[in-house]
């Protein structure tokens, strides 16, 4: 074999091992694309009816009477269709004199309420929003008793 023929071969041959390593790089970056894609989690955290308000009462056992100065506690959570749970961010605000605080209700599909009032905590708990109604979470102070009431608004 003459030096040219052996430069022709040489540079074959390395033409033949590039375009390998580029094919199994190719491959490699498809094959890790296609990971990258079933790993990533499609969250479909979107609720299909808001709720129109919502509102959590502090009352005094028996009588009714509204408790002010009662901190809530709450945090936003809506489940998504994968199962998983997306929570908002923390919130706090103490009942004023009606005993009643309102809280945004915009896209999620609910909270979960503690209230602190006189060195006590009572859970609300886990409270659903009801798409376009008024959803009223009432505390009752000493008992701990919740009632959850749903109901439509007013006509406008």
């Amino acid at each position: 074999m003459n030096t040219k023929n052996l430069l022709l071969f040489a540079s074959i041959l390395l033409t033949m091992v590039f375009a390998s390593l580029t094919a199994y790089e190719y491959n490699q970056i498809g094959n890790l694309n296609a990971q990258l894609q079933s790993r990533t989690p499609t969250t479909q955290c979107i609720r299909t009816g808001e709720g129109y308000a919502f509102y959590v009462r502090v009352v005094a056992d028996g009588t009714n009477t509204p408790i002010s100065g009662a901190k809530a506690n709450a945090i936003s959570y809506t489940t998504c269709a994968s199962g998983t749970t997306e929570w908002g961010s923390p919130m706090t605000t103490m009942t004023p004199e009606n005993g009643t605080v309102a809280l945004p209700v915009s896209t999620i599909d609910g909270y979960n309420i503690i209230i602190a009032y006189q060195g006590a905590s009572y859970s609300v708990g886990d409270v659903f929003i009801a798409p376009v109604q008024i959803t009223t979470a009432t505390l009752s102070i000493p008992s701990g008793n919740v009632t959850v009431a749903h109901s439509a608004p007013a006509p406008t």
